[in-house]
This record gives structure tokens, C-alpha cells and sequence, in this order.
């Protein structure tokens, strides 16, 4: 299903010439579902847009805010990631934990992984599932992210990702290189 998603947005706009289409479905903003709105506000999960410019994809950051006990503190955030070219989106998790070893090289310990690491992100990662899924969307997780797609590079002016393009690139990045920066 997601490879046929993946497969659409290449024959649409990598082998084809709609370079107009693409440059006016990334100008659009998507929004979150109302459900999940909702879910934060209840809970004060603060949400935060992410996408500053025309993007193939929209991102938001949702921060729970910190955990604390004793000296323990925490802090956890997810990132909800929606192609515009495509039904596909991605979900992370993440927390950070101050350093409290006084031979610390880092003061903040980080985490990321796309399993949930409370019941707060595991709700909201539920109820994402449950709106995206419900008109369509597909979740894509990085084994599938990061699947090298043949016969199509970055400019070589790019650097920073290397040379070769991922089907997460495909969906998520302007790897076209067709938006304004």
C-alpha cells in the first residue's frame, strides 16, 4: 500500500510535468483534526507548527511538558509529520532528561523512538492513528523511510542528506528543489 503511495508521487511529479501541481499542493497548510486538537487541549499538550515555507509535508511538534520528582525530570514531545502529495504520515516520539552526572559531556540526555514513551504520547499517537487512518492516510515508520529510491539524487548542491533520496525524502522533503527557500 505505502510502496504504491510512494510509486503515485513519482510517476506524478518526478516523471511527470506537474511541476506547477507540486509547487501548489506544497503552498497549501494542512491542518490537524479537530479530534486531536481537542485531545491537547484537554490535556495541555502545547502544539506547535513547524513548517515556516512551502513544504511538500506540514510538521507539528507536541509538547507534554516536564515530569518531575525529586530530581527526576523529564520532558517528552511528539512530531506528527503529513505529506502533501500523498495519503502518508509519520509519527516520532522523543523525551529529554537533564544530566545530573557532574562528568557530563551533554546536559540534556535525548531520546527518539516511534513507539511512545508514556501513556500521554501513546494516546495522542492513538488518536492520530485513528484520524489519519479513518480518511485514508497511511503511517509510515522509518524502516520504510528510509528505503534508497533508485535513479533519483539531491542537487548536488545539496549536502546535508547526501546523494541519495529515500522514499521519506520523496514524500516529506522538496527534493525537486521547486519551492522557494
Amino acid at each position: 500500500m505505502l510502496n504504491s503511495k510512494v510509486n503515485d508521487v513519482l510517476d506524478m511529479y518526478y516523471n511527470g510535468e506537474n511541476e506547477s501541481l507540486y509547487i501548489t499542493k506544497s503552498s497549501d497548510r494542512l491542518m490537524l483534526p479537530t479530534k486531536v486538537v481537542k485531545f491537547c487541549e484537554l490535556n495541555n499538550i502545547e502544539i506547535s507548527y513547524m513548517t515556516e515555507f512551502d513544504n511538500p509535508s506540514d510538521k507539528w511538534y507536541f509538547t507534554m511538558g516536564a515530569y518531575k520528582e525529586n530530581s527526576f525530570e523529564v520532558e517528552y514531545t511528539s512530531i506528527v509529520t503529513v505529506s502533501k502529495l500523498a495519503n502518508v504520515y509519520a509519527v516520532e516520539h522523543s523525551f529529554e532528561v537533564l544530566n545530573k552526572d557532574p562528568r557530563k559531556i551533554e546536559p540534556v540526555l535525548v531520546g527518539d523512538a516511534e513507539a511512545a514513551f508514556n501513556f500521554m504520547q501513546f494516546d495522542l499517537e492513538e488518536l492520530i492513528k485513528e484520524s489519519y487512518e479513518g480518511i485514508k492516510y497511511s503511517r509510515m515508520f522509518w524502516a520504510e523511510s528510509w528505503r534508497k529510491i533508485e535513479g533519483i539524487n539531491f542537487s548536488e548542491d545539496v549536502t546535508l542528506f547526501g546523494p541519495d533520496v529515500t522514499q521519506g525524502d520523496i514524500l516529506f522533503r522538496d527534493v525537486l528543489d521547486k519551492l522557494p527557500d
